[in-house]
């Protein structure tokens, strides 16, 4: 029961703390199989997700609710096959499924479908994503707070208080922005066609996507880079950073601090040990969670340096009663990669969380009470949290973070 009811509630730190004495007690095999197989997928086991779900649908499928979970499992097996650059399999799957569907006449939504088998056949003929690099020693990349390559700006002012590291490619060198709230490697449509890039032929509403055999960071070797080419929007900062180094790199480096102290990014070369807390983050497709903590119990929180910290209606919901009395609002203008929106927040004079062991209580914040836009988020830490600490230290191998 204790771990159904944690599944269901998507409670995904306390599962993971709590399994090793549940699994015993657990009475059905499907109960087991979603638990083990939901904890491999937030916390970066994905390969093992996959033969996890694969036995839930083919054993299970009535048990766990029938052909539209199998179809939902189906699209996570599929997107793991792509991130792992299976992109072979994930077309050839995904084709064979939708043919399934066709023949059966069900009422069976398969757009979304439709749109990974797209994707990936466009991909089919790349190698894997990889990085190359010598571990023997810490390898120190430094990061300034402004981009000043002004070779890849064109009349644009581009966002300052983001995190910029030298990038070459091709034997030339650029200034990226490393963003850990980027799930993928982006670039303006300009850079692209700057560095010509191979457009693999698909598109979608976060732009063309570009295949790049190769760039370097420091002495890292990073390869078969796949991403969109975006035409930016007005107010987000992909419309004046040309070049972001999104997490499908940095995920793959194991471990990255960010040493604000010494302004650099480092990839150590022993993995810092695991803290007494133990696993803090989770991962869901590239996108990075922190486990957080306030009055009202576990808060989603998303870790994006590249913007601002910032707080959902989901947060204002959680804390409405309480905010019921407060009166000076405003209006926000919110960016995303893929356009923005606008919405009117009430002024919080104090926002109280505990995460990574550390509490934290920041000042006369705003907090959205219309819901202008759906979020997945309660919170978002960005780059003016990451600042305030000396070192930021992100583990993707024993997942978790710390600050110090």
């Amino acid at each position: 029961m204790r771990v159904s009811e944690l599944i269901n509630s998507s409670d995904w730190f306390t599962l993971e703390k709590e399994y090793p004495l549940l699994k015993d007690s657990i009475q059905y095999d499907y109960v087991r199989l979603m638990a083990e197989a939901m904890l491999a997928q937030n916390f970066n086991r994905e390969a093992e997700a996959v033969d996890l779900f694969r036995t839930l649908i083919n054993s299970y499928q009535q048990q766990i609710g029938g052909s539209n979970v199998a179809l939902s499992l189906t699209e996570i097996i599929l997107g793991n096959y792509e991130r792992l650059g299976m992109y072979s399999t994930a077309a050839d799957k995904a084709a064979n499924l939708i043919e399934q569907i066709k023949a059966s006449n069900a009422p069976i939504d398969y757009s979304r479908l439709a749109d990974i088998h797209k994707r990936n056949l466009s991909l089919k003929k790349y190698d894997a994503p990889s990085v190359v690099f010598n571990n023997s020693k810490d390898i120190s990349i430094p990061f300034t707070m402004e981009c000043t390559d002004t070779l890849l700006f064109d009349n644009q002012n581009p966002v300052s208080n983001r995190y910029y590291i030298p990038v070459t490619v091709h034997g030339k060198e650029y200034q990226f922005m490393f963003d850990t709230g980027a799930t993928t490697t982006y670039f303006s449509k300009r850079f692209a066609d700057l560095i010509r890039v191979e457009f693999v032929g698909y598109s979608s509403k976060y732009g063309d996507y570009f295949y790049l055999d190769s760039l370097q960071l420091g002495n890292i070797i990073c390869k078969n880079i796949i991403g969109p080419a975006h035409n930016g929007t007005p107010i987000d900062s992909v419309a004046t950073v040309d070049a972001v180094i999104g997490m499908d790199i940095l995920q793959r480096l194991g471990e990255i601090q960010i040493d604000n102290k010494k302004r650099c990014l480092v990839i150590p070369s022993r993995y810092t040990p695991t803290p007494k807390y133990g696993k803090n983050l989770r991962n869901t497709g590239f996108s990075y969670y922190v486990k957080a903590t306030d009055s009202t119990g576990l808060l989603n929180v998303f870790l994006d340096s590249g913007a601002e910290t910032g707080f959902t209606y989901n947060y204002f919901v959680k804390h409405k009663e309480e905010f019921s009395q407060l009166r000076g609002t405003k209006e926000l203008t919110i960016g995303r990669v893929d356009g923005f929106y606008s919405t009117m927040a009430i002024k919080v004079p104090s926002v109280k969380f505990e995460v990574c062991g550390i509490d934290v209580n920041m000042q006369d914040v705003y907090v959205p009470y219309m819901n202008q836009h759906h979020e997945i988020n309660d919170v978002v830490l960005g780059v003016d949290f990451f600042q305030q600490y000396d070192k930021v230290i992100l583990n993707f191998k024993n997942m978790f973070m710390m600050i110090k």
